[in-house]
């Protein structure tokens, strides 16, 4: 296989277009699989159908080129401040095994529904696990080759008739999700876990994980990203945690790593070899940075709308342009107050 990535803009949450424009330059015959990361300008109030609209939208376009058996998006809400309405579509194309070093690799799996007294418990861990094991080996990685799997797990809205605190709580939600995957890969020892650990004991986190959770959605659904020999293409992925919101030493560190070369006053000199930077942030539940108070957690707007706002600048800044991904609350995917950051890179030619 070999895998392209591809950044596109979107007019609103519906539009889809220029992802289908995309799509018409494939050998659709080729596809085996076709992810789509994207995120709509909604909010976090019950009445948001963002993510419902877009869903729907994908989901025809998947039908109508023919691939909805080998698509699969995963959507989250909140494009504040720079963090522009775009998506990435990553498209594994079958291809003859390569004897290059390791690249880029995918897969996805989806779990079956969930029922409702699962949503919320450790039991929605355990699927959790279960599907990211089989993104695992759609994708023909090991755990240790994988180097960010996303895992969505479903949720209630506040307007279901069976909803609980427990099941419609994103925060929650999103813990569970991560748990699942750090299981999956054994970043994180199931033995510990126990239903009042869900988003309490912050010192049980993942390493390469990034978890978001969803009422439009009934069952699990897992995107794993790696590298693996034979995979063949010029794209590799590499991953990093942050130590807080305003943290960009610890993905330059990340990207110098990998090749990635800066200039006399640390601006990025090839910024078209960073693919798609993905990343989730975090701000402590103190509510404090590097030492003063904010008002992340005590103002009237979210306090996710709050941290995609400031991290999309810090990210911003840091690139020189607005191809980036930010999620909020890095709950167990990360030490308490940090995050996670992933780039898709370009490998240097020769």
């Amino acid at each position: 296989m070999t895998v392209s990535v591809h950044c596109f803009d979107m007019d609103g949450s519906g539009d889809v277009a220029r992802l289908d424009a995309w799509l018409a330059t494939l050998e659709l015959a080729r596809l085996r699989r076709l992810v789509v990361f994207a995120k709509t300008e909604g909010h976090h109030a019950p009445n948001d159908f963002s993510r419902d609209l877009l869903k729907l939208k994908l989901g025809h376009l998947f039908e109508t080129r023919g691939i909805a058996d080998r698509a699969m998006s995963m959507l989250t809400i909140g494009c504040e401040g720079v963090g522009s309405p775009k998506g990435f579509a990553f498209a594994s194309l079958e291809a003859p095994r390569s004897d290059g070093p390791p690249r880029l690799a995918l897969g996805f799996a989806r779990s079956a529904p969930a029922p409702i007294d699962e949503i919320g418990t450790l039991a929605l861990v355990d699927r959790a696990a279960a599907t990211v094991h089989d993104a695992m080996a759609d994708a023909g990685l090991a755990a240790s080759q994988v180097r960010m799997a996303f895992v969505k797990t479903p949720l209630l809205a506040a307007r279901h008739p069976q909803a609980t605190a427990k099941r419609t709580t994103m925060h929650r939600g999103r813990a569970i999700s991560a748990l699942g995957g750090g299981v999956a890969l054994g970043e994180v020892n199931r033995a510990r876990l126990t239903e009042d650990a869900i988003a309490t004991d912050l010192g049980i986190y993942a390493s390469h994980v990034q978890a978001v959770t969803g009422a439009e959605i009934d069952r699990v659904e897992a995107i794993v990203l790696g590298n693996r020999p034979g995979a063949g293409g010029e794209l590799f992925i590499d991953a990093t945690h942050t130590e807080d919101i305003l943290d960009q030493r610890s993905i330059r560190a990340m990207l110098k790593a990998n090749g990635i070369r800066f200039g006399e006053f640390g601006e990025i000199l090839d910024g078209e070899r960073v693919e798609a930077l993905i990343c989730k942030a975090m701000v402590e539940e103190t509510s404090e940075v590097r030492g003063s108070r904010t008002t992340v957690y005590t103002s009237g707007w979210a306090p996710e709308s709050h941290i995609r706002a400031a991290y999309s600048g810090v990210l911003g800044s840091l690139l020189g342009h607005l191809r980036f991904y930010v999620s909020a609350d890095a709950v167990h995917q990360a030490p308490p107050g940090g995050g996670v950051a992933a780039a898709v890179l370009r490998a240097v030619k020769g």
